[in-house]
């Protein structure tokens, strides 16, 4: 059962503005299923939504999800939510099983699109760990992480993200993919795909080379923003936490590197801040998690914060603070946002409000200040990486829990489904706002 409750004014983006009317709560819906209906035999994760929530991503170790499953590895699944069908896509460009084991997913926008990266040599020129573009329409599977010679990387390549249209790709890669790529470490790469060029983006200004690598790239939905995460220290002035930090970049190249996970004046987090942040379509609403005791309103009891970041107003907003006297102690992250910012999903292990559960799912509309719970039965199955559908009608995530829907008896993670309880398409009126 989903719970809403309207959050404080601070949170806001206009802060005066309030919620008025509500849709209708949405049962849960299992995605991690074989096209007959059939639960998975083992583990299912790391899923990603399409445009309209009609495609679903995930990884699972299942064998009984599609027939002829085999290889004894991970692989990454397509689920179409209208058709009832669940389709794997880490396959060899002739269509036969990978020989290793596959990595999470993400998908554009139209669902016909879907990059990942695997061990498995799915064309002939791959390397030990390679990002791979499935372009499902023109039944084409390629290496992207290429180095200036055209052959496959070399050493490694993970994370790819994709934007919304298909057409930009971020990933981190071992390899040195560009020539001025001399510093030996993990760095973040673009693919445009319509302009046929490769480009570092996590380098220091001018290009020169990080001190130290970057990981876990999140693409924009416009692809002209790129957020990762960095332990280096001279990709912005005065970084001299010694910790990990995240970073938002130009995929152009137009706009040096800019840390995110800051206070209001630029002040640095002074502890651990998660790798997986978030940012809207264009970079101007970004979310990270943090327990840093110099950004604002730091719980002395809470394993971490989420955070969300208005770079334009040097604004930095404490999102997961329980209201009243409820206790402040869990973990609060893995964000994500809608296409336009509006929505913002994320993980909980805190009770936010009085009548909601222990821990879940939660979406906050921060336009009108209200915030509800998604799943259902709290963080019982520890419930984790939520991801919001770029229109913002629907949330997917995974969970050991065994109370997201009737029947699930597999005692395993899987993924799920449900409509964001707080969507709706009515425009703000005068009377919707406060005093």
């Amino acid at each position: 059962m989903s719970h809403r409750h309207r959050i404080s004014p601070r949170t806001c983006l206009v802060a005066s503005l309030l919620i008025v009317a509500f849709g209708s709560a949405h049962a849960a819906e299992r995605i991690s299923v074989a096209t007959g209906g059939g639960q998975a035999n083992s583990q299912s994760r790391f899923p990603a939504i399409s445009a309209n929530g009609r495609y679903v991503t995930f990884l699972s170790d299942a064998t009984n999800l599609v027939a002829g499953d085999t290889n004894a590895a991970a692989d990454v699944f397509v689920r179409d939510r209208v058709l009832g069908t669940t389709t794997r896509v880490s396959v060899k460009a002739g269509g036969a099983q990978s020989e290793a084991g596959s990595f999470a997913a993400t998908i554009s926008g139209d669902g016909s699109r879907i990059v990942f990266s695997s061990h498995g040599q799915l064309v002939p020129t791959a390397g030990f760990l390679n990002c791979y573009l499935l372009d499902r329409t023109a039944g084409t599977l390629q290496i992207l992480d290429l180095k200036p010679n055209g052959s496959a990387g070399t050493f490694g390549c993970d994370y790819p993200s994709i934007d919304v249209a298909g057409t930009r790709i971020a990933y981190a890669s071992r390899d040195a993919l560009t020539v001025s790529d001399t510093n030996g470490r993990p760095d973040i790469f673009v693919r445009d795909l319509v302009a046929g060029t490769q480009r570092r983006v996590s380098g220091a200004p001018g290009d020169t080379n990080a001190n130290n690598g970057a990981s876990d790239p999140r693409l924009s939905g416009d692809g002209s923003r790129v957020l990762f995460a960095s332990l280096a220290s001279n990709l912005v002035a005065s970084d001299t936490n010694g910790i990990v930090d995240m970073f938002v970049a130009a995929t152009d190249n137009s706009i040096a590197p800019q840390r995110v996970n800051v206070g209001p004046g630029g002040v640095q987090a002074n502890d651990t801040t998660d790798y997986l942040g978030a940012l809207n379509a264009n970079g101007s609403l970004l979310a990270f998690s943090s327990n840093a005791t110099s950004l604002p309103d730091w719980g002395e009891f809470a394993e971490s914060t989420q955070y969300l970041r208005i770079p334009s107003s040097d604004t930095t907003i404490a999102l997961s603070i329980p209201e009243g006297n409820l206790p402040r102690e869990g973990f609060n992250g893995e964000p994500d946002f809608d296409y336009t910012g509006r929505w913002l999903v994320f993980a909980s292990t805190d009770r936010l409000f009085a009548g909601s559960e222990q821990g879940g799912v939660y979406v906050i509309d921060l336009v009108r200040g209200r915030i509800s719970l998604v799943s259902a039965g709290g963080n019982t199955g520890n419930v984790h990486q939520p991801r919001i559908s770029a229109d913002g009608t629907g949330v997917v995530w995974y969970s050991f829990s065994a109370t997201q829907v009737p029947n699930d008896t597999n005692g395993t993670w899987d993924v799920f489904y449900a409509v964001n309880p707080l969507w709706e398409e009515m425009p703000i009126f005068a009377d919707d706002f406060e005093g």
